[in-house]
């Protein structure tokens, strides 16, 4: 894999047991490059993070994270090589204090606590409070963090609005545009919100059946509103 890659998909074949969800599925991301993951409800969004950070089944193809085939690693050791992962689930320690949660993981590298503080306010605030005294918001600003602290070659972000009241949202929505903009990680985003997800990313990839339906530059579906809803569902653009 050429050194202008972080992360690359050959032909990659997952699911869970002896289902397979994703199909063939190809794709690289450069070095600092933000690409949004879209598509209707089950189509293999999740299923793909999830295939990356190897919580899945790999039935055929190939990883590779940085010039190194990550395909045989554990999860952990993935990780240790440069991936982070925000999950749904948000997996924050209740037990623990803010701060505590988000040393955690931390590995030397560009983001710091002081960044992660400044970067989200409210954590700082927050910081000594448990894990399980935390707001939906806030505990997603503590699931970013925390990810951030491990400084990753690829962060994965998976529904990261999902659930979370409009003002969050769109807090957390500028705090990821500063990300995109004064850092240079590579970033995949799974989102159901469309215009979130392309407004977010240059380059947007629609996933449909487990494969891609397209993967391109996100003006395109922005300027051509009947595309996007024919890729993903009827009213996608109102979302």
């Amino acid at each position: 894999m050429p050194e202008t890659q972080s992360l690359s998909l050959r032909n990659v074949r997952a699911g869970y047991g002896s289902t397979v969800v994703l199909e063939d599925l190809s794709f690289d991301l450069p070095l600092g490059e933000k690409l949004s993951v879209i598509g209707r409800n089950g189509v293999g969004k999740t299923t793909l993070l999830a295939t990356i950070m190897g919580l899945t089944k790999l039935h055929g193809g190939h990883i590779g994270l940085g010039g190194t085939d990550i395909a045989a690693l554990r999860p952990n050791r993935r990780a240790h090589a440069g991936l982070g992962f925000v999950p749904q689930q948000r997996e924050i320690f209740p037990s623990l204090t803010v701060e505590e949660n988000l040393l955690v993981g931390l590995r030397p590298g560009a983001w710091t606590l002081e960044r992660v503080y400044d970067l989200f306010p409210r954590l700082q605030q927050r910081r000594s409070n448990m894990g399980n005294q935390l707001s939906g918001g806030e505990q997603q600003m503590l699931a970013f963090g925390r990810a951030l602290l491990t400084n990753p070659r690829v962060l994965l972000l998976d529904e990261p609005f999902e659930g979370l009241a409009p003002v969050i949202v769109e807090q957390l929505f500028h705090a990821l545009l500063r990300l995109r903009d004064e850092d240079q990680l590579s970033i995949i985003m799974v989102e159901q919100h469309a215009k979130l997800a392309l407004a977010f990313a240059p380059r947007t990839m629609v996933m449909s059946r487990g494969r891609i339906a397209f993967d391109g530059d996100s003006r395109t579906l922005i300027e051509n509103p009947d595309r996007l809803d024919a890729l993903c569902g009827i009213g996608a653009t109102q979302h």
